[in-house]
């Protein structure tokens, strides 16, 4: 059973201060992580503007990467930046080539089943996208459950999981990278594509005017939650990273990442 979390958040104030002195308890990542002075966070970076690869520098950029740089500060650690894919996101993990993922990751029953997450800190929501033209002929989400017509979906994302649960009727076209499931919808090979709301106001919409999302008759559950991704079973870990995020939740952190990545990033 996990600690209360009234216990445990009684101390937040103080978080970053204590976990150097912290005592740990035997068999914990998080006691290896300490140890060895540097925390290893997988991270797909092509997904704007949760993970980026800067063009002038070719390091990792985004909103998930100040995440990761502002939890190895609190955790007194070096970060290491790993590159992971979407397809082998939660294998990567189990395998031990990272510690922590951090990459704009959805909470999902299938990933749920072999990975642990912490407290959510973003919630996007998925929605079909299409193009302008084809408006009148989607208007909701069952004018696209229909046979005949392609939703093009990522390999390995939580929106090809949840399109699976949610599209019975409409074929399913799953791409993998260098393709981009937008870009079917794009050349005509697919008449949907499936994302989150954020990714699209962020960056599809803006580069492409003649796409747009449909958001009428969302099916439920369409609002996700985003969350670090770490291993199963290591309550140690879990509960101090359920501290941190909650702490930084209380901070601001989190809000004034929000209004940095996605408010400023939406706006003329």
């Amino acid at each position: 059973m996990r600690p209360d979390r009234r216990q445990l958040l009684a101390s937040l104030a103080a978080l970053p201060l204590l976990l150097p002195g912290t005592a740990l308890a035997a068999g914990s990542l998080l006691d290896r992580i300490r140890q060895q002075g540097t925390i290893r966070v997988g991270t797909t970076g092509d997904y704007f503007p949760y993970s980026f690869r800067d063009v002038k520098s070719g390091g990792f950029k985004g909103y998930e990467i100040e995440v990761a740089n502002r939890l190895a500060a609190d955790l007194g650690v070096k970060l290491q930046l790993v590159q992971a894919t979407w397809p082998t996101l939660v294998a990567g993990l189990l395998a031990g080539k990272y510690d922590i993922v951090a990459s704009g990751v959805t909470i999902t029953p299938e990933r749920a089943r072999a990975v642990g997450f912490s407290t959510p800190y973003l919630r996007p929501a998925f929605l079909p996208i299409i193009q302008k033209k084809d408006a009148e002929r989607f208007r909701s989400w069952d004018d696209i459950d229909q046979p005949g017509v392609v939703i093009a979906v990522q390999q390995g994302t939580a929106p090809e999981q949840m399109a699976r649960r949610s599209f019975t009727k409409a074929k399913l076209l799953s791409v993998a990278d260098p393709v981009i499931d937008f870009t079917e919808v794009l050349a005509g090979r697919a008449q949907a594509a499936f994302t989150d709301n954020l990714y699209f106001m962020t960056k599809i919409g803006r580069e492409y005017p003649q796409l747009t999302m449909v958001q009428a008759g969302a099916r439920p559950g369409n609002e996700t939650e985003n969350a670090l991704m770490t291993v199963k079973g290591d309550m140690v870990l879990l509960d101090w990273l359920d501290e941190w995020v909650e702490a930084r939740l209380a901070d601001g952190f989190f809000t004034g990442l929000y209004h940095q990545w996605f408010e400023l990033a939406t706006q003329p």
